[in-house]
C-alpha cells in the first residue's frame, strides 16, 4: 500500500503544479506501485493453489492455458524478387504471397530454396535439385566465375517449425551475374 499510496501523493502534486519534475517523480513512482501490485498478485493470487479459479477471474488473472496449439502445414506459399546487383551473386528476397508484406506466416519458421542451374526451363520443382534453407529474407547465394551467364532456377515454399512443408510457388528464373 505504501508504493500505492506514493503514487496518489506523486500524482496529485503532478495535478497541482504541472512541472517537469513532478511528472519525473509521479511516473517513476507509478513504475514502483504497478510492479508492487504485479508482486502481490503474483505471490497472493495468481500461483495460490488455495483460490479456486473462478475467484481469480474477479480479479481478472485468467488461468494459464497448458494445451498446445497445433501448428499446420503452412497455406500459402512464398513470392520472391532476385536482385542481381552484385557480379557473381544472386539475392532472393522473399515475403507471403497471401498478405504481400514483410515477414513469415503465423507458425512458419523459414523458407525451403530448391534450386538449379540448368539449360532448359524445368518442367516440375523436382527438377530442381539442389535446397537450401532460410529463416529470414532475404537469402544470398555467390557462384564462381564459370556459372557466369548461365540461368539460375528456382521456387521457395514455406516449412513451419514441425517441418511440415506447404506448397512451392512459381518457378522463378535469374541470369548469374
Amino acid at each position: 500500500m505504501a508504493k500505492i499510496n506514493g503514487f496518489l501523493t506523486a500524482r496529485k502534486s503532478y495535478e497541482d503544479i504541472n512541472s517537469t519534475k513532478n511528472r519525473v517523480a509521479k511516473d517513476e513512482a507509478k513504475k514502483e506501485a504497478k510492479q508492487a501490485m504485479r508482486d502481490f498478485a503474483n505471490t497472493s493470487i495468481r500461483y495460490n493453489s488455495l483460490i479456486w479459479t473462478k475467484d481469480k477471474l474477479v480479479y481478472g488473472i485468467h488461468p494459464a492455458n497448458h494445451t498446445a496449439t497445433p501448428i499446420r502445414e503452412p497455406e500459402t506459399y512464398p513470392d520472391a524478387k532476385v536482385d542481381t546487383l552484385i557480379i557473381r551473386q544472386i539475392t532472393i528476397h522473399f515475403w507471403d504471397s497471401a498478405t504481400k508484406k514483410r515477414g513469415k506466416p503465423h507458425g512458419v519458421h523459414g523458407a525451403e530454396i530448391c534450386r538449379a542451374i540448368l539449360d532448359h526451363e524445368p518442367r516440375s520443382e523436382k527438377e530442381l535439385t539442389n535446397s537450401d534453407f532460410n529463416t529470414a529474407s532475404p537469402f544470398t547465394l555467390k557462384f564462381d566465375e564459370n556459372q557466369r551467364g548461365k540461368r539460375l532456377y528456382f521456387c521457395l515454399r514455406w516449412e513451419s517449425g514441425t517441418s511440415l512443408k506447404g506448397p512451392f510457388g512459381e518457378i522463378y528464373s535469374a541470369i548469374i551475374p
